[in-house]
């Protein structure tokens, strides 16, 4: 049997609350999140879907932050999916 969050399921598709990733204007934009894992000004990770995100650089900042995205901006170097 596959349990499935159906609430989950049905708000995503509704949504379309699907875990994305922009870098636009030297920021790097995250959609969909579920938490910040590590917060540092030379790397800031991110987890989703049991998954992590890694921004590294210089100066970085979590200039804005909701709980459907967040912004960070900095002298972003590199992104690394794990």
């Amino acid at each position: 049997m596959i349990l499935v969050d159906i609430k989950k399921l049905i708000n995503d598709y509704l949504e379309c609350n699907n875990f994305e990733i922009k870098y636009i204007d030297g920021k790097v934009k995250i959609y969909y999140y579920d938490d910040i894992e590590n917060f540092t000004s030379d790397c800031i990770e991110i987890k989703y879907d049991d998954k992590n995100l890694k921004v590294k650089g210089k100066n970085l900042v979590i200039e804005t932050m909701f709980k459907e995205y967040l912004i960070i901006s900095g002298d972003i170097r590199f992104i690394e999916f794990s």
